[in-house]
């Protein structure tokens, strides 16, 4: 190689040098930006391009090239983020559903309903150790009934709550499903614009990091994956279909019922927008969101939606203990003679929990007599006060709802916390494989200024050795 090679040579150096200053400088003026994924200058030797002949030696090749800037990033790494804040999200949102019902109950606690139907039957006790139309017998009765109302507005107030809870929730799963829908469509977009740009031989690493965390946006909130395609775009899929295909993305919507009333008929779930079909979900926030919105389990095992099943709760409370009081009741006897009279009253088509009320308005419909014991007796009253202490009794019925909710609020925060744990530890993973490190950067900045300086005192040492020889020809 002649003297004006060895200047090429040093000239690619320099070129190549100054390139990795520029990454590096980059690198670390994106240290703190969120998303940001660490760069690096890809590069190769330029091999010796001519043959040597016994004119011309050999040469040691023609320098270096700079073959492209590319980020630092692990696939296998990236999947592992996307899968587990997939998960993470799923359990967070079931986790947060129920929760908010079990606050609710208030259980156990003064205002729970355990406790207000301990208070209903003590108050029968009362009024069983206080018959007749006495002033005690009377106070006792009006405590009675208070309570008794007391009863209806708790179990009503509660199945409102569940109701107004449900409304909430798929209000807010209607919200997500708006944030899928743009999210998919800034994906289609990126790829657009990256196909472009990759087409014409520019930059796209920027773009790559407002995708990705694009993708992982989706993956929290629907469980998606993705495959990459040829041209540099992306499909991303959602439980196997594909929302994203390229630079072309479909539409999902949330149907179903719209309205608590009819959920038991239509039960919410996501479907896409031009076919109808399900969309089958792995996971994700919208998926525990919707789960949370489904009717009630018809078998009785509480696994359906945490709102209705609390509503259910709230309804066959109200209805057995109407009928267990009911039942007693009818047989009792009045202070007046009147017999075969319903203590509470529900209606038989709508919400028993909503329309729980108590029937007498006096202790002249209050039923503490069997008729057949003198006006003193108390065997009806003392029968009934009894109820909420016997087998499968509506306390014990309701204790069974509390427990077991319980029992899913446990499960369902502990997996909510090893999903989140493992999460932050998959994005610790990908920092530490794509995040900029500001020492291993200012290790790189003297590493490449030498090399630039290296490779000027090549040029600087050739042009001397061509001032010499000039001046040896003169």
């Amino acid at each position: 190689m002649g003297t004006f090679g060895g200047l090429s040579i040093a000239s690619s150096g320099l070129t190549a040098a100054r390139k990795a200053l520029e990454v590096t400088g980059q690198n670390v003026a994106n240290a703190n930006t969120t998303g940001y994924t660490r760069q690096r200058v890809d590069q190769s030797p330029l091999a010796q391009t001519a043959l040597a002949t016994h004119a011309t030696q050999s040469s040691v090749g023609d320098g270096v090239r700079v073959t492209g800037v590319s980020r630092v990033t692990d696939t296998v790494v990236t999947a592992r983020v996307n899968s587990t804040a997939s998960s993470a999200a799923y359990w967070n949102a079931s986790s947060s559903a129920l929760s908010s019902v079990e606050t609710s109950l208030n259980e156990p606690g003064a205002n729970g309903l355990s406790q207000v139907m301990n208070d209903f039957w003590a108050k029968w006790q009362t009024v069983a150790n206080n018959t007749g139309t006495t002033a005690a017998g009377q106070g006792a009765a009006n405590a009675l009934i208070a309570q008794g109302q007391l009863v209806g507005s708790t179990v009503s107030a509660g199945y409102t709550a569940a109701s107004n809870a449900w409304a909430d929730a798929r209000a807010g799963a209607a919200s997500v499903v708006s944030t899928i829908n743009d999210t998919a469509a800034r994906i289609a977009n990126l790829n657009t614009t990256i196909r472009a740009l990759s087409a014409a031989g520019s930059d796209v690493n920027s773009l790559l990091d407002q995708r990705d965390a694009a993708v992982t946006s989706l993956a929290n909130l629907a469980g998606a994956s993705t495959r990459s395609n040829a041209d540099g775009t992306i499909d991303v899929l959602v439980g196997g279909n594909a929302l994203v295909s390229g630079v072309t993305t479909r539409t999902v919507v949330l149907g179903g019922a719209g309205s608590f009333s009819t959920v038991a008929s239509s039960p919410v779930k996501l479907t896409w927008a031009d076919t109808g079909g399900g969309v089958s979900l792995d996971g994700g926030d919208i998926a525990g969101r919707i789960q949370s919105l489904q009717p009630a389990d018809t078998t009785g095992g509480g696994a359906g939606g945490v709102f209705a099943e609390a509503a259910k709760a709230f309804d066959d409370i109200a209805r057995s203990v109407a009928d267990a009081v009911n039942t007693v009741h009818r047989t009792g006897t009045t202070a007046t003679g009147a017999t075969g009279l319903d203590f509470f009253s529900y209606s038989s088509t709508g919400s028993p929990a909503l329309t729980l009320s108590v029937v007498p308005s006096t202790v002249s419909g209050v039923a503490v007599a069997d008729g057949t014991k003198g006006n003193l007796d108390n065997t009806i009253a003392d029968r009934i006060a009894q109820i909420g202490s016997t087998a499968g009794s509506p306390d014990s019925a309701w204790a069974t709802y509390v427990s077991r909710l319980g029992s899913q609020t446990a499960t369902a925060t502990a997996r909510s916390t090893t999903a989140t744990t493992a999460a932050a530890a998959a994005t610790t993973a990908q920092t530490s494989v794509g995040g900029v490190d500001l020492d291993e950067e200012t290790a790189n900045l003297v590493i490449y200024q030498h090399a630039y300086q290296a490779s000027a005192r090549v040029i600087s040492t050739i042009n001397d050795v061509l001032d010499t020889l000039i001046r040896m020809g003169t």
